[in-house]
């Protein structure tokens, strides 16, 4: 049996936004404590747990003999709630004492929010989303992008605060004020400014396709869906 780690093993828009293979080994740590993927078969994952390469949407209809409800959201129930609720009662995960709200940034799907049992939380959790627009409006493909580069940005810079939150510019991606509320962030960008970032997306691609050998294969592993891992070609684990 193969496994692989899991903040490796997914790919798709969101996943090349996260970057992660640029990532040190202190960017792993940090992610390791404040990072949680939300996923249908494993539920919740910490980004270098290992898994097996796997198919399954969180939406799909399945049945499970856990209650009257089929489906993966009744089979999780709360207990993708408690496993957030248990990550931020570790030592390691708090990154403020002085605050007494910890804020759970959701950068997921809303297919896959929906498994989080929010009545659930804690308290003391605040639950804040991120909606990020092109010329006004959000278009899918660009909006699942941008969430990895979110998260890319608060792992890197170990972002703690909901200003540093607001200062996410990343792929010609500012914050709306206006827009925004305490609970939802929205970043907007204009026509010009997606333009530039799909060019500049394009040229690194094409110095990165220069000096890296890919196998044939790996051209049909890209998937639009979060939660569809496959082998990483260029990582041994």
């Amino acid at each position: 049996m193969t496994l692989y780690q899991a903040v490796f093993a997914f790919d798709g828009p969101a996943y090349k936004g996260l970057q992660s293979a640029s990532w040190t080994p202190e960017d792993l740590t940090f992610a390791q404590a404040h990072l949680r993927i939300l996923c249908g078969l494993y539920g919740t994952l910490r980004p270098l747990d290992l898994i097996q390469a796997y198919r399954l949407e969180m939406g799909l209809k399945v049945q499970h003999g856990r209650g009257p409800r089929d489906g993966l959201y009744a089979f999780w129930g709360r207990a993708i709630a408690d496993d957030i609720n248990a990550a931020f009662a570790l030592p390691s995960t708090a990154v403020s004492s002085s605050s007494s709200i910890n804020i759970l940034l959701n950068v997921a799907s809303v297919e896959y929010f929906k498994s989080v049992d929010v009545p659930s939380l804690e308290s003391s959790i605040v639950v804040v989303d991120c909606i990020f627009k092109d010329d006004g409006q959000i278009k899918s493909v660009f909006a699942k992008r941008a969430r990895g580069l979110m998260v890319n940005y608060v792992v890197t810079s170990r972002a703690a605060t909901m200003d540093h939150l607001r200062a996410f510019q990343a792929d010609g991606y500012v914050y709306s004020r206006h827009e925004s509320t305490d609970t939802q962030l929205v970043f907007n960008r204009s026509k010009a400014a997606a333009a530039a970032a799909l060019k500049r997306a394009r040229e690194v691609a094409a110095i990165a396709k220069l000096h890296t050998k890919r196998p044939r294969n790996d051209l049909e592993m890209d998937t639009s869906v979060d939660d569809k891992p496959h082998k990483p070609s260029q990582r041994t684990m």
